[in-house]
């Protein structure tokens, strides 16, 4: 009885239910993608597009090819200034972006080629005002701030969020829950709230370097 349980189980779920929604999924993102390639201002070949992504003004959104974007994922990218026809939001090559991620791009935000996103990760461009400390903060006004500007081969750990006017450059990664406040530099290791280089990688020495509390290399 128990093998034959086996057996159902695994004729059921391995190979009618999981073939079903790989079906299911592949005739889905047929239609997703073709309806991308219509409304976004650039949508690239190869794209992994799961259903359930929540995003506004695709016009000004530009994905490249063979990004891979999860469900869950919210971007929000009407430009606030003069231009209404500019990118907002520029997605490189094999970027991944993963569930829970939200975006706001009002102003300029780039994700560099083969850049990883883990889950729940905050990208924005405009901050809650608290200039008249006698309004609450939801009656102050929502600003627009600088760009964010995240290189190439990066990998943003869970939980993490980055800052209006902040560039990372190529090959960082960002430990996770990590609040990035000001720009850090290729091929670091960085972390904390606020975050700071935690490890460079020195290539006239060929290897990593370590940090102090106070951005100093140790010896």
């Amino acid at each position: 009885m128990r093998a034959f349980k086996k057996f159902i189980q695994r004729f059921y779920y391995d190979l009618i239910k999981r073939k079903l929604n790989s079906s299911r999924r592949g005739l889905s993102r047929i239609f997703i993608n073709a309806r991308n390639k219509l409304v976004f201002g650039h949508y690239g070949k190869s794209v992994h597009w799961d259903p359930g992504i929540v995003f506004e003004s695709p016009y000004n959104i530009s994905v490249g090819d063979k990004c891979r974007i999860k469900k869950g994922v919210e971007m929000y990218c009407e430009p606030w200034g003069d231009d209404k026809d500019k990118i907002t939001l520029k997605i490189g090559n094999g970027v991944s972006i993963n569930e829970g991620t939200f975006i706001n791009a009002h102003n300029y935000v780039e994700i560099g080629d083969g850049t990883l996103l883990g889950k729940r990760i905050l990208l924005a461009d405009t901050k809650h005002n608290f200039a008249d400390p006698n309004l609450s903060i939801k009656d102050n006004p929502v600003t627009l701030e600088a760009p964010i500007i995240i290189g190439k081969g990066c990998g943003i750990g869970f939980n993490s969020f980055i800052f209006p006017g902040v560039t990372l450059g190529d090959h960082v990664l960002v430990s996770a829950n990590s609040v990035i406040t000001r720009d850090m530099p290729s091929y670091s290791v960085v972390g904390g709230n606020p975050a700071r280089v935690l490890r460079r990688y020195d290539f006239d020495l060929g290897r990593w370097v370590k940090y102090d509390d106070k951005g100093n290399p140790k010896p």
